[in-house]
């Protein structure tokens, strides 16, 4: 049996994991120590892959390996960069009221996203954003993540990162209740398709690395995404209950599915999932 180092261990600690997640994280953790052995220049690798599979887990895995290494590394993600309620009504009027709440391209700040990878890439100091899923607002800002040192590399992990967008002749029909009830002039997912076509991919191509979670089935989120919501509401009181959660992953179907479709011709590390999350 594979013995843990000290780092492992505490990190399983740490995050309250099963030593058997080291083991499943084998091909991962082989990827990213080739991926840095001739590191020069700072590195920004992004982790996508589908609500509740994990991202965030194998992202501070990731930080938590090269810290042991004596690298200086962060992670951020994609939800950190969303917009406040107050900015999404805004776009929920200009352009449809499914704006209003957040997880599609569009409800996030990209702007500010890319500035930070630019800055990271140019070795300046970084504040990292921190979002409030609970609150469903930002954190205040003097509590985000400030990086006086240069980082060697920073971790971006998000549900939709390196997606392209979609065919237009894709976006006529609907692919699920939410879309055929409340999108029905497809206006919506359009605009969404829009959003993704520009800022995101100009964001997607600041990444020196893909690495894919492949969830393989849509089906599997709403298990995955509720454990989240009870994690949430068992540590802050505050959560999404099970019909909440089954509304709210509605409108991540279409680019959830696409990603599925697209991505393992795209990334640069695919890690296929079983439905307990455990790696191929």
């Amino acid at each position: 049996m594979q013995v843990l180092t000290d780092w492992q261990l505490q990190f399983c600690e740490a995050h309250k994991l099963p030593k058997q997640y080291i083991i499943g994280c084998e091909k991962a953790l082989a990827w990213l120590k080739h991926t840095i052995s001739n590191q020069s220049k700072p590195i920004c690798i992004a982790v996508s892959g589908c609500q509740g599979s994990g991202k965030s887990t194998l992202s501070a895995y990731f930080v938590a390996y090269l810290k042991s290494q004596g690298k200086l590394a962060e992670s951020v993600s994609i939800d950190d960069f969303y917009h406040s309620t107050a900015k999404r009504q805004v776009l929920a009027s200009r352009y449809s009221p499914l704006f209003l709440t957040r997880g599609a391209p569009g409800t996030h700040d990209i702007q500010r996203a890319i500035d930070v990878i630019n800055d990271f890439k140019q070795s300046k100091p970084l504040v990292l954003p921190r979002f409030d899923k609970a609150a469903d607002e930002p954190y205040p800002e003097d509590s985000w993540t400030s990086v006086t040192s240069p980082l060697d590399v920073l971790v971006f992990e998000g549900w939709c990162l390196g997606v392209p967008p979609q065919p237009h002749d894709l976006l006529k029909s609907s692919c699920n209740q939410f879309e055929s009830q409340q999108d029905a002039e497809r206006l919506y997912r359009s605009q969404v398709n829009d959003f993704l076509s520009k800022d995101y991919q100009m964001l997607f191509s600041l990444f020196d690395n893909l690495v894919f979670l492949n969830g393989q089935s849509f089906e599997y989120v709403y298990q995955w995404r509720l454990e989240q919501e009870q994690k949430l509401i068992a540590s802050r009181g505050k959560g999404m209950g099970e019909q909440q959660v089954y509304e709210f992953i509605q409108s991540y179907q279409r680019l959830t599915e696409w990603g599925i479709e697209t991505l393992p011709t795209i990334c640069d590390l695919e890690l296929i999932l079983d439905k307990d999350r455990r790696f191929f």
